[in-house]
């Protein structure tokens, strides 16, 4: 059989349409996009480190769909686009019954395996803030790696303090504040035979001011020189700044070492 001319315009027209549909599938359904699609929401810290896994985080996708503004406005994050070492930006979306409540992710490798997670605030709008770790799968694919419960009730919320090796066991923790306006409870947290556990909580801080965009007002370092980082806070009533410790060399046990007048200006 021979083709005539208009045949041939034909199917040249039919190829260029299917290349056109082909190429638009892939943009649609690709999990790997440009990082400049994702913007940052208004006041967050876009966190960037080296290493192997997730190498830059970026809390995106803007939404008011929870009503709580306890970060300085009612935008929250519905995406968390992550980049890896390779360059590729993946990105996880959040359900609408859900936002990433925070300014501040924190990359880090948490369970210990030589590649970089991330840690950031998700809320839901029935049972409130817990603490999600996500991390990269051999597959290329971003999946929680673990979280916290939540706190059990909308618009509640917890304030990250930083991530360190709290208890001298080679293993990265993270800290956090739990209601930190009203009764803020210091917890840290671990990956044991990976799976992510409490191991130690003290009452009695606030590291947060409502709707300041200031997520954590704290510092971390080694106050008493004892090799093991430590923990400053300011007190429920913002009167003192309190240093807390969980080196076993002091006691198993979070436990006061120093207290000093507050100032604010002690945490810059």
């Amino acid at each position: 059989m021979t083709l005539n001319r208009m045949d041939m315009s034909i199917v040249r027209i039919s190829l260029q349409a299917i290349t056109t549909l082909v190429s638009l599938l892939v943009v649609i359904f690709s999990p790997v996009l440009s990082a400049e699609q994702y913007d940052p929401i208004p006041h967050s810290t876009v966190a960037m480190a080296d290493g192997a896994g997730i190498i830059k985080a970026t809390l995106s996708c803007p939404t008011s769909r929870y009503a709580h503004a306890v970060l300085g406005d009612d935008i929250e994050a519905g995406c968390l686009a992550l980049q890896v070492e390779d360059g590729d930006v993946l990105v996880h979306q959040l359900p609408d019954n859900q936002v990433f409540e925070d300014l501040v992710p924190h990359i880090a490798d948490f369970d210990g395996n030589g590649i970089n997670d991330v840690a950031v605030v998700r809320s839901d709008n029935a049972y409130g803030a817990a603490l999600a770790l996500y991390t990269i799968s051999e597959n290329n694919e971003v999946e929680e790696l673990g979280s916290t419960p939540p706190i059990g009730r909308a618009n509640r919320w917890l304030a990250p303090v930083g991530v360190a090796d709290f208890n001298g066991d080679d293993q990265l923790d993270i800290a956090y504040v739990q209601t930190p306006h009203i009764g803020g409870i210091l917890k840290i947290w671990t990956f044991i035979d990976g799976t992510l556990e409490q191991i130690a909580q003290m009452r009695g801080f606030s590291n947060h001011s409502i709707r300041s965009t200031r997520v954590s007002t704290s510092k971390i370092a080694d106050h008493n020189n004892d090799g093991i980082m430590d923990i400053a806070l300011p007190d429920q009533r913002r009167q003192k700044t309190v240093w807390v410790t969980l080196s076993p060399k002091v006691s198993p046990e979070l436990h006061v070492i120093d207290e000093l007048a507050y100032d604010e200006a002690y945490f810059e």
